[in-house]
């Protein structure tokens, strides 16, 4: 028989600071990757950040990711990788 722990976890108060954290610390650093990939193709709104949540996604999905919003930004990425090389994955 499984033994009991003897805490329970309060899911909407986690679900409170893991948005808290993703709006404060996440969204700024993903923002910061999209600056400096719209100035590496030479545009302005291409790379922008997206932030979703438990709405739309299952239970701890809370994420802050960098997308191309723009053709524009979708062809430059694909020609030269600025994703992979502004997080660090691919040299340039």
């Amino acid at each position: 028989m499984a033994k009991k722990s003897g805490y329970t976890i309060n899911r909407k108060a986690l679900r409170e600071i893991t948005k808290q954290v993703i709006d404060t610390e996440g969204v700024a650093r993903m923002q910061r990757v999209a600056d400096q990939c719209n100035a590496d193709a030479g545009i302005t709104d291409g790379y922008m950040v997206s932030v979703e949540g438990d709405d739309t996604l299952d239970k701890r999905d809370y994420r802050a990711t960098v997308i191309t919003a723009t053709a524009e930004a979708i062809n430059a990425d694909r020609k030269h990788d600025y994703l992979l090389r502004n997080f660090g994955v691919a040299e340039g």
